[in-house]
């Protein structure tokens, strides 16, 4: 079967519409199964029509991530009409993807190379942590136990289960008049949730710590942030809560932020809900955020400059994206060095600087993710074992 012609094409595209016959479709799996590198190319075709795609589809929702139940209702028929006019819209721009990357078969060496490049030992991150607790005993967590009780104080005990740490507001409140302090040290390649004594929810990011008391006394409530972090602080108006980093702290009634202490350029904290104050360590000034509004704490100036922002670009890896607008090659491949638990060199300087804007799931093979930022950026990635080399 020839390698490329226009009735492939056509069946490529019918097939993204969903609109193949029986006999169409036969035609299609013969020629998918006729060549190793034919099953390739449709999967390159798919993942450019998906960074195409998803990026209007998940700017111009009003839910945060509704493009997904989008495509969990295309069998729905009083949905019918608005889908097709969807698939078509991809189809206009699926087709000239097809014929601008039929070029691979042209390249046979090329194709199998990019066939077999392995990224069997690059896997997305899990959940799993290190629970240093207060008498100093090291609990390994990961989201494959099942749920079972870890003593982390004296006489202090707490839930582990899958990939949430839950602290008992009941038991914590017997040792609030004692200060014992755990620290949950999130490994690169990792992620995991915790449920403080007084009920906030964190949800902690790779490379992260977070250093708490087991349980709150006195008239705060105080944590210790190095790495990034997503607060749903519970609401308590008498006791104020305080997110500390080394350049910055965040004053909390009860709201929701995500704070992140890794960022080149400084210590940067979104708001989503409700209303807090961050003021740099050194006790020069504090401003008031409002919801929607990015705080940057510049390391230079010591000064903390205010915006208005869309906060899922900045909150997206919680629900298991990423979101890069107009991001710096640099930036990208120090996120992706981060969950995937890799190496990244650069062989020129101004390659660090190029931007790319896409938004692709967070749990997706590295590769994926590299070969779309190849495609819309002129840049070149090697795999070699755990290291990334990015070339021109």
């Amino acid at each position: 079967m020839e390698l490329y012609n226009e009735n492939i094409a056509r069946l490529i595209q019918r097939s993204l519409l969903g609109e193949l016959t029986e006999r169409e479709r036969q035609e299609l799996e013969a020629w998918l199964k006729d060549s190793r590198e034919h099953g390739v190319l449709f999967n390159k075709v798919k993942r450019d029509m998906r960074v195409s795609v998803e990026s209007p589809v998940f700017c111009s929702l009003n839910d945060e991530f509704a493009w997904l139940k989008f495509k969990t209702i295309t069998r729905k028929r009083k949905r019918q009409v608005v889908i097709w006019q969807m698939l078509k819209y991809v189809a206009v721009i699926a087709v000239p993807l097809i014929i601008s990357v039929f070029w691979y078969l042209g390249q046979r060496d090329n194709v199998v190379k990019l066939a077999s490049r392995s990224s069997e030992t690059i896997v997305p991150g899990e959940s799993k942590a290190v629970l240093v607790a207060a008498d100093g005993k090291i609990h390994e967590l990961n989201g494959k136990q099942e749920q079972q009780v870890i003593e982390v104080g004296e006489g202090v005990l707490v839930k582990h289960g899958g990939s949430n740490l839950v602290y008992d507001s009941v038991v914590a409140a017997e040792h609030e008049n004692i200060l014992e302090m755990n620290t949950l040290r999130i490994p690169r390649g990792g992620e995991f949730q915790l449920t403080l004594s007084d009920g906030t929810v964190i949800y902690l990011n790779s490379a992260t710590k977070l250093k708490y008391p087991v349980a709150f006394n006195g008239k705060e409530r105080k944590v210790y942030l190095s790495g990034e972090a997503y607060f749903e602080v519970a609401k308590d108006v008498e006791r104020p809560f305080y997110v500390v980093t080394d350049e910055l702290e965040i004053r909390v009634y009860g709201t929701e932020f995500n704070v992140d202490t890794r960022g080149k350029g400084g210590v940067r904290t979104v708001l989503v809900n409700g209303k807090i104050g961050a003021r740099d360590r050194r006790g020069k000034y504090e401003v008031l955020m409002k919801q929607g509004e990015l705080a940057t704490l510049d390391r230079k100036t010591g000064e903390i400059v205010l915006r208005e922002v869309d906060v899922r670009r900045y909150i997206a890896w919680k629900d298991g994206f990423f979101a890069f607008e107009e991001e710096s090659l640099e930036e990208i491949m120090n996120t992706l060095s981060l969950w995937y638990n890799v190496d990244v060199f650069f062989q020129s300087e101004s390659v660090k600087g190029l931007v790319f804007t896409g938004y692709m799931r967070r749990y997706s093979d590295v590769m994926d993710i590299l070969d779309a930022i190849t495609d819309v950026v002129d840049v070149h990635f090697d795999v070699n074992g755990r290291t990334i080399i990015v070339s021109k």
